[in-house]
This record gives C-alpha cells, sequence and structure tokens, in this order.
C-alpha cells in the first residue's frame, strides 16, 4: 500500500474532511481523493462514509485507522530520532495562535525558536478568532482562555495569564471609581467579540464567581482597539496584562476592582487527542513554555 494514501487517509479522519486534510498535506483535494479511492480499492472495502458535511468512517476504517495511526506515529519517531541524534531537528510544523498575542510576544520566541532549528519550518495562521485545530489540519495551537471545553484536545499550559478591569484616570474622574462589581451595570463598558458571553463578566466575590451583565458603546474582536478606547476614556475593559503593561507604567490606566478579580486564565498549548506528539512539535511546546519562564518575559504576562 502507497504511504501517502495512508496518511491522507488519517488526515481525512482526524480533520473530518477532506478539504482540510488535503490543506494540511500540501497537496489539492483531487489528489486526495485518489489517493483515498486507490487505498479502498486495495483494499477491497469502504473505509469512508462521504456526505456533504465531511466524511466519517466506515467500521473497517474506524479500526484501519486505529493501526495506521500507530504505524505512523512509529515511522515519525523513528525519523526523528535519527535526524536528533545530530541534534538537527527537520519537518514542518503547522501551527495557531492569538495574533495580539503573537504579535506583542510569541513573534520573538518563534523567531528565536526557528533560529535554533534552522531545518524546521513554521507556517503560522495568527488570528484572534477561535480556531478549529483538528479540523484546521494543525499540529499545535495556542490559546488564552480559562475554559477547557474540547475533549478532542490534549492541553499544556505554558504561563498564567494575568487580566485587569481598567479604565482611564480621565474616565473615573467624569464618572466615579466602581467599588464592586454590581457597580459597573452603571458604567461604560467596552467589550470583546471573540469572548461568549461578552456582556457578562465573571468576578470573585468572596468564596464565590458572579457574573455582571454590563452594557457600553463598543464591541470589537480587536484588544489593541479596545485598550485605545480605554486609554482615550470611552469606557471601561476588562485586558489581559499583555496589552496593559506600558499603560499601566506610564499611567495612561489604572487598574480597579483588584480584590474581585480571578486570574484564572492562562496561555495552553494544544494538540489533537489522537495525534501521537512528534519530537519537533514537543521541542516547540518545551521552548516557548521556557521562553515565558525568564524573567525578562515573564513580567508582562
Amino acid at each position: 500500500m502507497d504511504l501517502n494514501a495512508i496518511k491522507t487517509f488519517c488526515r481525512t479522519i482526524e480533520a473530518g474532511n477532506m478539504t482540510a486534510a488535503a490543506k494540511a498535506l500540501h497537496i489539492t483535494k483531487s489528489v486526495a481523493s485518489r489517493r483515498l479511492q486507490a487505498l479502498e480499492e486495495d483494499l477491497g472495502v469502504r473505509l469512508l462514509q462521504r456526505a456533504t458535511r465531511g466524511v466519517s468512517p466506515t467500521d473497517e476504517g474506524a479500526l484501519f485507522y486505529e493501526r495506521c495511526q500507530r504505524i505512523l506515529d512509529d515511522l515519525d519517531d523513528a525519523q526523528q530520532a535519527v535526524k536528533h541524534a545530530s541534534d538537527n531537528l527537520v519537518g514542518h510544523i503547522r501551527v495557531t495562535a492569538p495574533r495580539s498575542f503573537a504579535d506583542l510576544h510569541l513573534r520573538k520566541a518563534f523567531i528565536a525558536f526557528m533560529k535554533l532549528h534552522p531545518a524546521v519550518t513554521l507556517e503560522l495562521n495568527l488570528t484572534d478568532e477561535r480556531v478549529d485545530i483538528v479540523s484546521g489540519g494543525y499540529d499545535l495551537g495556542f490559546r488564552i482562555t480559562s475554559n477547557l471545553d474540547d475533549s478532542a484536545l490534549i492541553a499544556k499550559k505554558v504561563a498564567p495569564m494575568r487580566f485587569h478591569t481598567v479604565a482611564s484616570p480621565d474616565y473615573l474622574k467624569e464618572y466615579g471609581t466602581p467599588q464592586t462589581p454590581d457597580d459597573l451595570r452603571h458604567h461604560k463598558c467596552l467589550f470583546y467579540a471573540n469572548v461568549s458571553a461578552n456582556q457578562q463578566w465573571r468576578f470573585l466575590d468572596g468564596s464565590q464567581m458572579k457574573s455582571v451583565r454590563v452594557t457600553g458603546p463598543m464591541m470589537s474582536n480587536s484588544g489593541t482597539l479596545q485598550l485605545e478606547a480605554a486609554i482615550n476614556g470611552l469606557g471601561v475593559a476588562t485586558l489581559p496584562h499583555f496589552f496593559l503593561h506600558d499603560a499601566l507604567e506610564d499611567g495612561q490606566l489604572v487598574t480597579i476592582l483588584d480584590d474581585y478579580i480571578k486570574n484564572e486564565s492562562a496561555l495552553y498549548a494544544l494538540y489533537p487527542e489522537k495525534r501521537h506528539l512528534p519530537l519537533k512539535v514537543r521541542t516547540l511546546i518545551d521552548f516557548i513554555t521556557s521562553w515565558f519562564t525568564q524573567p525578562q518575559h515573564q513580567k508582562c504576562l
């Protein structure tokens, strides 16, 4: 059997559709289709149920996938072991990460990693929107979250992330300083569109979490725009420290409700549960994790 056809089959199962699998393998959809058809003809069984929305394995396909994926994992380990023996990490890694955080901090870490491993190629999709790592065919995703609700992914905590509720001195002078989360009901708030329930802000009240419904003049999928709006006195915002560091240092913004903030979010490295973690991906995760343990990088998180 053609090893490329087996790889195409396994990636199609993981992605749930042929288009995403073809993209992950850097081939066209028609090539992927021909490989799968040839594989089914070689085996004499139907491996995939094809539908408009995607594909799913038949009983025979599920059994074949389980065995083949173990074989591909072993081959990848063997390949990486030989390459790593000469300290020459090689391969292609598809990564997705938050654009705002990458522009400010991760970009330097990625560049440092590539200088250390020049034979590795990175394909980076930087976006603040939530990306489906499995169907997108990514080897790895970085995500800032407090809610790991995707059972199809394995998560490794890379670094804790602090959040603050902030406003400009001019805004607080005009509208007053909120003393409790409930006071925010009477303030102008700035929302981050990429967070579910973005008008329900959560705070720690004693030992319990409570939600406060807030309203305001602006909703945006850009943390940078939220930051600028808060600095210019348009309202109250809740943002991660990596956005706020400079504005807090120079007094353009001040934190409020500090006793009610529960910093439970973190930067996580996520990868598909069904996929063995290749050495190149594991090395990248370890590198990024180590990067953010360094004091000069830690202070901005």
